[in-house]
């Protein structure tokens, strides 16, 4: 049975600010809704899966969040890491786009950009070499930005979590 581990992107720090983006919805609040729904919808999939939120009001600087996590996740035995965010771009970009650094990865962003773009519009499955938590994780990984939070066309079609969750699940698991 393969294991992954979703990871809530962004935290709520000490002095109560969020390090998320917001706009229609707010990025952090929308995916700590979406993760154990996710969760559950690898697990009809036959995953395993657990599920990482960076605990509200303990740092003090958002770049505390990756030393929480990646500990946690590098010591999981896990197939698969996937952090889960929302773009924002003051209201003018639009869809979805999955990030991956390796090819392992690769694979795996690629079905899961396939399922997002039958919703939202298709900006790609895409590598980058500069995001911690694609660069600090042994399991191979993705990062999803489902779609952006100040866009309202994306948002209401993002209001489903059911829905954007059984995407992401589908193509995780290549259905």
């Amino acid at each position: 049975m393969k294991k992954a581990v979703i990871s809530v992107g962004h935290s709520i720090l000490k002095n109560g600010m969020c390090t998320s983006a917001s706009g229609t919805v707010n990025e952090y609040q929308y995916n700590k809704k979406l993760a154990p729904v996710l969760k559950e919808c690898l697990e009809k999939n036959g995953w395993q899966a657990d599920v990482i939120v960076c605990p509200e009001k303990k740092f003090a600087a958002k770049t505390e969040e990756k030393s929480y996590k990646l500990p946690l996740i590098n010591k999981g035995g896990y197939d698969l890491a996937v952090e889960l965010h929302l773009n924002a771009s003051d209201g003018a970009g639009h869809g979805a786009e999955v990030y991956y650094k390796t090819e392992t990865g690769k694979a795996y962003a690629q079905r899961v950009q396939k399922k997002l773009a039958t919703v939202f519009r298709d900006r790609g499955a895409k590598k980058d070499d500069h995001l911690y938590f694609l660069n600090g994780t042994k399991p191979a990984a993705i990062l999803v930005e489902s779609f952006f939070c100040d866009n309202k066309s994306d948002c209401e079609c993002g209001k489903d979590i059911k829905k954007v969750a059984k995407l992401i699940a589908d193509g995780i698991a290549g259905k």
